[in-house]
């Protein structure tokens, strides 16, 4: 299972931070964490890893903090990434530089702030021929897998946008003007919950490392977790994986959604239940400007009902927002909650806070770290304010 046991202790700990902090707030489990980080490290055992962890899925400084002080770095994708890593004191050697649209303004920024670069496209390699840097550059393969998840979320067909198409990449190894290429890097996806597909891709670009002679090899993320149904075997992963990466000087991997996603609750607050003569709607106090991923993905979340009434129904849990897709769970059978009570939104870490926004000028919501054995309760950013919202108006 890839959600928290909510026992006693921890139901208690988050009425105190909703009391404490308000709602809706996000609350995050270092127990959790910590699991989750010992689990990855007994997959590579054997293997020169450098691990990171992928700040797209959760930017908050003190929690990129805890994977650095485990050892791991972070995969960033922007300049803002990059600050994130340096609040959260990430060593330049350790940073990852993914995307498919690095811009001038950016390469001129971070070329000579990061340990590693992941060279997109033709295109870009193209580009980094203007710039002089010590990075680390691999060439992503695109090497047209079907990771067998969400399209949104898909980044290894020749249909998406990422990656050297592999007839590709003679054209930029056989060029002696550009930056020196030290690796191959592979990312089929995110929220891959079947080995097969990794296997694929894994067994492919590994393959194709040996034969130009490379030592490294970054070979991406995407773990999918336990939101419903099914979730990556680990066992299987290290037995089919694990022996296309031994030989290999240096394995990178980028983590995000597997490492965070289990710790991460969002407690919400109930405003109404609205019954009409078609539905139910519970009415709280978090939309899709606060958790996007059922709107967008109509991906699910498991909620709790901390307070029920002896009424159970078929509802949908919504948001205040002006939207009729502002939901959080549809058509889902529940304990009906009592209004002004707490409701509790499972695997939330990651893609949660990272993808909340202001719509209807919403300030975003407060984030909370819960440490080691609930012996302590810190508030790692403050919820905005209504004037956090118009700061940058001039």
């Amino acid at each position: 299972m890839s959600s928290l046991i909510l026992n006693n202790d921890r139901k208690q700990i988050i009425q105190e931070i909703a009391q404490t902090y308000g709602t809706p707030v996000y609350v995050y489990f270092a127990d959790e964490i910590n699991e989750r980080i010992e689990k990855v490290k007994s997959i590579f055992e054997g293997i020169n890893i450098l691990p990171t962890f992928a700040c797209k899925s959760n930017n908050n400084p003190h929690i990129v903090e805890h994977f650095s002080r485990n050892g791991f770095g972070t995969d960033i994708v922007s300049i803002g990434e990059y600050y994130v890593s340096k609040k959260a004191g990430v060593d330049d050697q350790k940073i990852v530089w993914n995307g498919n649209g690095k811009s001038r303004h950016e390469i001129e920024v971070l070329s000579n702030c990061v340990g590693y670069v992941n060279i997109d496209s033709v295109e870009e390699y193209e580009r980094w021929k203007e710039y002089e840097t010590d990075a680390t550059f691999f060439l992503r393969v695109n090497p047209d897998v079907d990771p067998m998840t969400h399209h949104h979320i898909s980044t290894g067909l020749k249909k998406n946008k990422f990656g050297i198409p592999v007839e590709e990449i003679d054209k930029i190894l056989n060029d002696k003007n550009g930056p020196k290429i030290s690796g191959f890097h592979v990312h089929i996806g995110s929220q891959i919950v079947d080995v097969e597909p990794f296997d694929e891709a894994l067994s492919s670009v590994a393959n194709l490392s040996r034969r130009y002679g490379f030592s490294k090899i970054n070979i991406g993320g995407g773990w999918g977790i336990k939101y419903e149904d099914k979730e990556l075997n680990l066992e299987e992963y290290k037995r089919k994986i694990i022996p296309h990466l031994e030989g290999f000087e240096l394995v990178l991997f980028e983590l995000g959604r597997y490492l965070i996603a289990p710790a991460g609750l969002l407690v919400a607050t109930v405003q109404y239940v609205k019954r009409t003569s078609h539905k139910t709607f519970v009415v709280v106090d978090a939309g899709m400007n606060t958790l996007i991923r059922p709107a967008m993905y109509d991906a699910y979340h498991n909620m709790i009902v901390l307070t029920p009434t002896e009424g159970i129904a078929k509802a949908d849990v919504v948001g205040p927002l002006c939207e009729s897709g502002d939901l959080l769970a549809r058509d889902r059978e529940i304990q009906i909650p009592k209004v002004g009570s707490h409701v509790v939104f499972e695997n939330v870490g990651a893609y949660g806070y990272s993808m909340s926004s202001n719509y209807n000028s919403y300030p975003r919501p407060a984030e909370v770290l819960v440490s080691e054995n609930g012996s302590k309760i810190t508030l790692i950013r403050r919820r905005e304010t209504i004037d956090d919202l118009f700061r940058t108006i001039v």
